[in-house]
């Protein structure tokens, strides 16, 4: 997973990298550096509007003739114009500087879930990727099923077969059995032997994740 930050602070803009660990934050300090990154394929932008060389507003146009990829706007600029203006340049959030970073990481969370990317004990899951990113940067390649049951568990404090067996269903079309999805949790407890999470519970309590200290 990607993140492309466009902020002319270097100490804010590496703050901010560190902070939303372990998704890969891009940076950029300038306006003509931004351009040179737009083609890229990201997750997310956060975009500064006061860049050294132009408004980050320029690029937001720009970058909307060609991508809907999700833009978080962070800046100084308060007033209810200039937040509108931004809105108006089809920005999917506003946040206004300076900003505490549990709240950029909350607005980051909630953009990325609506794309199937979910956090957990430091851990981010992006489903619709078949990727669980852990906050070593390690990454676990999960088929569809794996990442349809850890997004299950990863939404919900407790999930039970049912609930998996349906969640399975919904986000990958299959219909599975109850011997098949338990073969399909132990295999995906192996596969997390050398991770930061693990699976706990049963068939007849239910199952969650929990950090495997």
């Amino acid at each position: 997973m990607n993140i492309l930050l466009i902020e002319d602070d270097a100490i804010l803009s590496d703050t901010i990298c560190q902070a939303l660990q372990p998704i890969r934050c891009t940076q950029c300090h300038s306006l003509s550096d931004a351009f040179d990154q737009m083609e890229e394929q990201w997750d997310l932008i956060l975009l500064d509007l006061n860049l050294p060389d132009g408004s980050g507003l320029q690029f937001l146009q720009v970058l909307r003739e060609v991508s809907d990829v999700p833009v978080i706007i962070i800046s100084s600029r308060a007033s209810d114009q200039e937040i509108i203006m931004g809105y108006s340049a089809q920005a999917d959030d506003y946040l206004v500087k300076p900003f505490s970073l549990d709240l950029l990481r909350a607005k980051t969370d909630r953009i990325l879930f609506r794309t199937h990317t979910l956090r957990k004990s430091g851990c981010i899951l992006a489903a619709d990727k078949g990727l669980l990113l852990e906050e070593s940067a390690k990454s676990i390649s999960l088929s569809p099923v794996e990442s349809a049951i850890l997004s299950c568990l990863f939404s919900r404090s407790l999930s039970h077969q049912s609930d998996l067996i349906r969640h399975i269903y919904a986000r990958t079309g299959k219909e599975i059995i109850v011997r098949t999805l338990s073969t399909r949790i132990s295999e995906l407890k192996r596969k997390l032997t050398d991770s930061s999470l693990a699976i706990i519970g049963n068939a007849s309590s239910g199952f969650s994740v929990k950090r495997d200290l």
